[in-house]
């Protein structure tokens, strides 16, 4: 047996033992499809009144039923994912770290792979509860079975490079007792210049070229305007975005990890 088969194997039974343990629980999750339902009426509410105001079919190139749709997948995604950094961070505080770090496990991998199994849940929830008021305000989705999975692609790197900078502020509790501050600010950012609350096509033109250029549109504006706008040119233009800021970031984890772990042994764990 070779070791990546080996690494898929071990990976993998955390990922499904997270996603069995999410599943019993699955009625522990429902409260989100009911959040989801009113935030998607709210929105589809409030770009209603947008585009009739405007007199308008099409803004800068999303329909309103672009719109809703993008809305529903873009909270998809904050909403879905897992928040890992907040367990590392008490993991530095309280000094249980020193003992996960021993474990015949990568350390970050681990909360990768536990954490993904959560997010299959909580994601498909959203989806399928905030659909039900997309479709009944904005009809189907006019995404093409053949480029799901161009976008699903995309996701992916998108939650991967979430992680990373989640990362990067749980192990920030090695230089600073409390990371909450850390995490409020790359939330805010999510949201206005990641997309959330907001299409970035909406935007100024000079903000939209500050958004495009930073990494939290590859968190959240990437996956959704490709679901409901999508075209092979922007795909390879966020993708190379996205695998870009997923070098940078990964990079940056990396040695971030490597130094904090350095300090735990010098410090006697």
């Amino acid at each position: 047996m070779s070791k990546l088969h080996t690494l898929a194997l071990k990976y993998g039974a955390i990922t499904a033992i997270n996603l069995q343990n999410q599943l019993a629980y699955i009625w522990d999750a429902f409260h989100r499809a009911f959040f989801i339902v009113v935030v998607m009426f709210i929105f589809t509410q409030l770009w209603t009144a947008v585009f009739q105001a405007q007199g308008v079919a099409v803004i800068n190139g999303l329909t309103l039923a672009n719109t809703i749709w993008y809305f529903l997948v873009a909270e998809m995604i904050e909403m879905g994912k897992f928040r890992h950094d907040l367990t590392i961070s008490e993991e530095v505080k309280d000094g249980s770290i020193a003992y996960t770090l021993v474990r015949p496990y990568n350390y970050l991998a681990y909360h990768f792979f536990n954490g993904l199994g959560e997010t299959v849940v909580k994601m498909g929830i959203l989806f399928v509860a905030g659909s039900l008021v997309c479709y009944y305000y904005a009809g189907p989705p006019t995404a093409q079975l053949s480029h799901l999975p161009a976008v699903f692609f995309s996701l992916i790197l998108a939650i991967l490079l979430d992680f990373c900078f989640l990362s990067m502020i749980g192990l920030l509790a090695f230089v600073t007792e409390d990371t909450g501050s850390f995490r409020l600010i790359y939330q805010k950012l999510i949201f206005i210049l990641g997309g959330l609350l907001i299409p970035i096509d909406f935007l100024p033109d000079w903000l939209q070229t500050i958004a495009r250029a930073l990494p939290f549109a590859a968190i959240t504006y990437a996956p959704a305007k490709l679901f409901v706008a999508f075209s092979w040119a922007e795909f390879g233009q966020l993708l190379t975005g996205q695998l870009v800021w997923l070098v940078l970031a990964g990079g940056l984890l990396y040695a971030q990890y490597r130094w904090a772990a350095r300090r735990l042994l010098v410090n006697g764990g």
